[in-house]
C-alpha cells in the first residue's frame, strides 16, 4: 500500500514538470512571437514567413490547448484535494481565460491560408496583448492553485 504523503509528493511532482513543460513551451511561443515581428518588417520571403508563421501556430494551438484540457484540469483538481481551492477566485480567472483560447484558434484560422505582412503584423500585435493578459491570468491560477498547495504541503 503506497504511502498517502508519498503519493502526494509524487503527484505535486508530476504536477511540477506539467507546469515546466508548458512553461517552456509558452516561452517557446513568446520566442517565435518576438522572431516573427522584425521579420514582417523586413518583408521575408512567403516561404520563409510561411513556415515561422505555421510553427507559431503550432505551438499557440498547443500552448492554449494543454491549457485547457491538461494544467488548468490539473490545477484545480490539486486545489481541491489539498483545500485549498478559491472557487470565486478560480472561476473569474478561468472566465477570463475562456475567450483568449478563441482568439488563439481564430488567429490561428485566419493564417491557414497567406496574408499580407501588414494584416499579420497587426494580428500578431492584437494576439500578443491578449495572450499577456492570459499569461498574467495563467500565472495568478498557478499561484492561488498550486503554490499555496505548496505551502500547506
Amino acid at each position: 500500500m503506497e504511502n498517502p504523503s508519498t503519493g502526494g509528493e509524487r503527484r505535486r511532482t508530476d504536477i511540477d514538470r506539467l507546469l515546466r513543460n508548458w512553461l517552456a513551451e509558452r516561452q517557446q511561443l513568446l520566442s517565435l512571437l518576438c522572431a516573427l515581428s522584425p521579420m514582417l518588417r523586413e518583408d521575408p520571403a512567403p516561404s520563409e514567413l510561411r513556415a515561422k508563421l505555421d510553427r507559431f501556430c503550432e505551438i499557440l494551438v498547443d500552448y492554449v490547448s494543454a491549457g485547457h484540457f491538461e494544467v488548468y484540469c490539473e490545477l484545480v483538481e490539486q486545489g481541491e484535494k489539498s483545500g485549498q481551492i478559491h472557487g470565486d477566485a478560480v472561476n473569474e480567472l478561468y472566465r477570463r481565460i475562456v475567450p483568449t483560447t478563441a482568439v488563439a484558434l481564430d488567429f490561428n484560422e485566419r493564417h491557414a491560408e497567406p496574408r499580407d505582412s501588414a494584416t499579420i503584423t497587426r494580428e500578431l500585435s492584437q494576439l500578443g496583448q491578449v495572450l499577456a493578459s492570459r499569461f498574467d491570468w495563467e500565472d495568478a491560477l498557478i499561484h492561488l492553485l498550486h503554490r499555496a498547495d505548496r505551502a500547506v504541503a
